[in-house]
């Protein structure tokens, strides 16, 4: 019978070192203990509280949204009931600081006032004279009983009366010629042949011919005058100074006379 062959490594095994003895392996440190699972339920709970917050924040904007809108349709409806309101008409910029009907003052102009029809312009020495016509000669023939004319806007003599500024009556019974001055016309005797028009405007003020005087007709006498304003206007014409020098006068009445004159501005 066979018998069981014995392993030569077989045998008595040697017995481990001891621990802390010489040749035995240092001592593995211990395993830290196991941490416990961390619970997931706070987390769930706080992020479960804001949602709910956040819904109630939405349904409470929704019904503020709701209210308004409700709100503005009743207004709406209101309004067109009632019709549409009178808008006061906004202020002018410079009338913002006080009431939207106070009175605004006018502001001062430079133009002078318009002037009437009867109202002639002032003559000074400033004024500007603007020349018509100069030493132009015109013959008036007048008898004793007819009256001869003369306008001095054109110039030229006339039979009638209508636009002249003068009129020259024969002499009657040995009665000299003279002149006469019409309505509307002023005028001095007091002018000298060639004076300037801002003289013979002067002498107008200081010596002034009344209404309806007779002046002699005698060589070297000389008139300042003005035309007639008010029909000056009328006809669409300008109000004039002139200067009337008689030059000669006829033993049968014949008088000659030279005239200029200016256009008076206004």
């Amino acid at each position: 019978m066979n018998q069981p062959q014995s392993d030569p490594t077989s045998g008595p095994r040697a017995a481990p070192p001891a621990a802390g003895g010489p040749g035995a392996p240092p001592p593995r440190p211990p395993d830290p203990p196991a941490r416990p699972p961390a619970s997931g339920r706070p987390v769930a709970l706080l992020a479960l509280g804001v949602a709910a917050l956040a819904l109630l924040v939405a349904f409470g904007a929704a019904l503020f949204a709701w209210r308004a809108v409700d709100q503005a349709k009743d207004a709406k409806s209101i309004a067109l009931a009632r019709g549409p309101a009178d808008v006061p008409s906004p202020s002018p910029p410079g009338n913002a600081s006080g009431p939207a009907d106070a009175p605004t003052e006018a502001l001062p102009t430079t133009d002078p006032p318009p002037r009437s029809q009867d109202e002639k312009p002032e003559l000074n020495e400033q004024t500007v004279y603007e020349p018509k016509y100069e030493r132009q000669v015109l013959l008036l023939t007048p008898t004793c009983s007819y009256p001869q004319y003369a306008d001095l806007d054109e110039p030229k003599t006339s039979n009638e009366v209508a636009g002249a500024e003068i009129r020259v009556s024969g002499g009657c019974n040995n009665e000299p010629t003279v002149f006469r001055l019409l309505d509307g016309v002023d005028g001095s005797r007091e002018g000298r042949p060639g004076m300037k028009p801002q003289d013979c405007g002067a002498k107008i003020d200081a010596a002034l011919v009344a209404r309806n005087a007779a002046i002699p007709a005698r060589k070297g006498t000389a008139l300042c005058l003005t035309t007639n304003a008010v029909e000056a206007r009328a006809r669409g014409d300008v109000w004039r100074l002139v200067l009337v020098h008689v030059v000669g006068v006829a033993d049968d009445g014949a008088t000659t006379i030279e005239v200029t004159a200016w256009d008076i501005p206004g």
